[in-house]
């Protein structure tokens, strides 16, 4: 995108964060930054009453769920509506469900067009995470997140002259179930980075091979997939190869995760990194054993191009069209999902034939520059009908 148009980022997030800004971004573009950290605080018992207020305050006080109520500050709100009112920009484009109450209350004010970016279907990934929980108490949570987020999302859709999917399942959901008419079309994720060949540590797997995943840990999918494989599934794999790691990678892992990397020799948790490439390319596989969640996977590209053979769930590798023992290899329960990463440690031919149709895949099929393209020229038609509209 960055080649096509003059960009103006407005970003939000704690001092300790990444910014957008940086060397990688052409001359012209401006990066405006808040500071803000709205997310919850993590879990610990000296924290009980400022990490349970949050919630029994929105459970019994509000309707809205209590995801879109956390991350979009006052001051950031403020700002984001200046910009698109300044009569300085054409189109302005949200990251996301949860900046889209910012457009709510002056839809006929706007001055120019708004296209929503949806990464996931929000109330299709509470659901998920509702059914997999053990515990009635966050079972109910869940749902009820889940129920106010089918109420919600489609109303917050509404709000934008057009919606864009990452996946085609999130395209469909959205028209079929929402009943959305405003849906633009698929625009892709892809990689960053693509690397020259196959990794030693997957062309042949040391004594001690490192199995990997990596994700946001405050994120819940992410920290329930990786808890999920640590107590289900690792020691499985271990019953074979005793040898083998885990290493998880991402920023803000929970503490229980931290302390448990502490005393098992088997796990690593990275925390944050710079940059992923170089420690991927020490791993045998990725896995991606994520049991709730919707849209496409990042961490699945990131493996592809780095020449990494993944081990998916069906969850994991949904709106990729990914071949099941040929691309990715899927297994949906704790036995069948540790078989098949032991079949990739132990059949070399697979492993290298599955990094290389992965990197060959990345480069024909999945890049960013591809994916700016797209979205360009979906924003250029919103633009073209809102001029004809006006004529």
């Amino acid at each position: 995108m960055a080649d096509l148009c003059h960009l103006h980022v407005l970003e939000a997030g704690a001092d300790k964060e990444e910014t957008l800004d940086g060397p990688g971004m052409p001359y012209g573009h401006v990066i405006e930054r808040i500071r803000a950290d709205n997310r919850m605080p993590e879990w610990s018992p000296s924290r009980f009453f400022t990490y349970l207020w949050p919630i029994v305050r929105n459970l019994f006080a509000s309707r809205e769920p209590l995801c879109l109520t956390l991350f979009v500050e006052r001051r950031f709100a403020q700002r984001a509506r200046e910009l698109v009112q300044s009569g300085r920009f054409d189109v302005v484009v949200a990251d996301g469900i949860y900046l889209a109450s910012i457009f709510e209350g002056w839809e006929n004010e706007r001055r120019i067009p708004a296209v929503l970016i949806q990464h996931t279907v929000e109330s299709v990934l509470w659901r998920r995470v509702a059914e997999v929980q053990r515990n009635p108490v966050t079972w109910l949570f869940y749902h009820e997140m889940a129920r106010r987020l089918r109420r919600r999302e489609p109303a917050l859709c509404r709000l934008f002259d057009g919606v864009t999917a990452i996946s085609e399942v999130d395209a469909e959901h959205m028209r079929r179930v929402y009943g959305l008419t405003t849906v633009l079309g698929v625009v892709p994720i892809g990689a960053s980075s693509i690397p020259e060949g196959v990794p030693e540590s997957v062309i042949k797997v040391p004594s001690s091979p490192i199995v990997t995943f990596v994700g946001s840990m405050n994120y819940q999918p992410n920290a329930d997939a990786a808890f999920w494989f640590i107590r289900e599934v690792l020691p499985l794999i271990r019953q074979t190869l005793p040898d083998v790691k885990f290493r998880v990678i991402g920023r803000d892992p929970p503490r229980s995760l931290v302390d448990d990397a502490k005393v098992n020799p088997a796990l690593e948790v990275t925390g944050t990194v710079k940059e992923v490439l170089p420690l991927l390319r020490e791993c045998a596989t990725m896995v991606v054993p994520l049991r709730a969640g919707s849209g496409v996977r990042l961490k699945i590209m990131e493996s592809l191009s780095a020449g990494l053979p993944i081990v998916s769930t069906s969850v994991g590798a949904e709106g990729l069209a990914l071949e099941n023992g040929r691309d990715i290899l899927l297994a949906d329960d704790a036995a069948s999902f540790a078989q098949a990463v032991l079949r990739l440690l132990q059949d070399d031919v697979l492993r290298r034939e599955m990094a290389e149709r992965g990197i060959q895949r990345v480069r024909s099929e999945f890049s960013w520059k591809q994916s700016g393209v797209r979205l360009f020229e979906m924003l250029a038609s919103i633009l073209k009908a809102r001029a004809q509209s006006q004529n």
